[in-house]
């Protein structure tokens, strides 16, 4: 299946990028509703929180796929492809059939473009919506919509979901969700529906407490984690990560994941609750515990803690705020302890850039790096030069390090701190790897 972005033509929707979005629900169902609400066709697993979501989200498609379902995922930002947002049991949408979407929502803004309501529309509310237009035309068991940013106000939030998950609250996008965990929490909550079954990841206290409060006002059922099923991190390893999980619907037994990190672990967890939630609410038979092991054995999520190269070492890491720095950080730590490090890191304008430098640089035996890549929304030569004199680091280019890192590298190399910075990074990796 053809997947590749630069067969598809998306200049029309460069209009809708916006760095300074304007957050509601109008216009996504102002949307939904010339295209006859196919949203509210769809059996849609809707997926909040600041970290965890993507690999949550991997492990319960591959779940449910075990399962013999047909599982629609919509995530962002895509790593390789931009098809890769929209995908069926691990298939992204194909180009034609993305195309003529495009050509479609093109054609249709075209006709509506004085109408008031459309006016701020974005680039990530046409894609929800082609996502949701998508999977209700291909008639799927289950949809699991991936929030963009914190939940109430987020453009996947127009949908009736069977069941709703928040998988962690940290501060990320603070100047637009709140400044606290309590403001957070609360964004993230808007996505709890009257008498849906919510399940909860890892959180902090101060975000359990409000987001428990609202689903026991909307009468949700709740599944949290260490009361309603409890896990144990046993072993970690390049090949993964064990542990064991136990619920009031399954017995205690050993499991592992293909991700690495104790946090895989957790996000595992989540995705074997949700699906036993589901599955039991909706009268299906649990899966075994065999199944479920296979399904955790295939799991496959590029830019987490993935192995690029071998020799030497490379690892790409999408942590891209500091609540997901620190179990970056601790992974390395136990899985790397004597190992010497190197860090190439960057981010984009939104995120805490001093406090991820401040972490990065508490990492024993480790040196950190800063780069610039070609993005709207990265930081500018000049602004990582500054942080780079601040403290006292190495600036570069991270093409020309990589080429040399590769011929002469001898040390692990963790390149992180974007998503965005890894979609490019990646492919030029695996390019030069390939051909060595």
């Amino acid at each position: 299946m053809k997947t590749k972005e630069h067969q598809l033509d998306l200049r029309w929707l460069e209009a809708y990028r916006s760095q300074d979005p304007h957050f509601g629900l109008e216009r996504m169902e102002a949307l939904m509703a010339l295209r006859g609400n196919p949203h509210l066709d769809c059996r849609v697993i809707h997926v909040a929180g600041t970290n965890g979501k993507g690999s949550t989200i991997a492990t319960l498609s591959q779940l449910l796929r075990l399962a013999g379902l047909r599982v629609g995922v919509f995530t962002s930002p895509y790593l390789i492809h931009y098809n890769d947002q929209i995908t069926i049991n691990g298939e992204a949408i194909a180009d034609q059939d993305l195309q003529t979407y495009l050509d479609s929502y093109q054609q249709l803004l075209e006709a509506e473009e004085s109408r008031a309501i459309f006016q701020g529309l974005t680039e990530f509310e046409v894609m929800t919506a082609i996502a949701y237009d998508y999977f209700a035309h291909e008639e799927l068991d289950y949809v699991i919509m991936e929030v963009g940013m914190g939940g109430r106000l987020d453009s996947t939030n127009v949908c009736q979901p069977v069941l709703t998950a928040i998988t962690s609250i940290g501060l990320d996008h603070v100047a637009l969700l709140g400044p606290d965990l309590a403001s957070i929490a609360r964004e993230k909550a808007g996505i709890i529906k009257p008498g849906i079954p919510l399940v909860l990841g890892k959180l902090e206290a101060e975000a359990s407490q409000v987001i428990e409060g609202i689903a026991i006002q909307e009468q949700a059922p709740i599944t949290a984690y260490d009361r309603d099923y409890k896990v144990e991190l046993e072993t970690s390893c390049l090949s993964g990560q064990s542990f064991s999980y136990h619920s009031s619907k399954r017995e205690k037994a050993s499991y592992q994941v293909a991700l690495l990190g104790h946090h895989q672990a957790r996000n595992a967890a989540l995705a074997i609750s949700i699906c036993d939630v589901l599955f039991e609410r909706e009268g299906r038979e649990l899966l075994s515990r065999e199944l479920v092991d296979e399904a955790l054995h295939q799991v496959v999520w590029p830019g987490r803690m993935e192995v690029v190269s071998q020799n030497p070492m490379i690892l790409l890491d999408g942590a891209h705020n500091p609540h997901a720095v620190a179990p970056l950080i601790a992974s390395l730590r136990e899985l790397f302890p004597s190992q010497k490090k190197t860090i190439l890191f960057t981010c984009i304008r939104t995120k805490a850039l001093e406090e991820m430098l401040i972490q990065w640089q508490e990492l024993e035996n480790s040196r950190l790096i800063l780069t610039t890549f070609e993005d709207p929304r990265a930081y500018s030569q000049e602004e990582i030069k500054a942080a780079a004199k601040k403290h006292q680091l190495e600036k570069v280019n991270w093409q020309e390090f990589l080429q040399n890192w590769q011929a002469e590298g001898d040390e692990l190399l963790i390149v992180t701190g974007s998503l965005y910075f890894l979609s490019q990074v990646r492919p030029y990796l695996l390019k030069t790897e390939k051909s060595n």
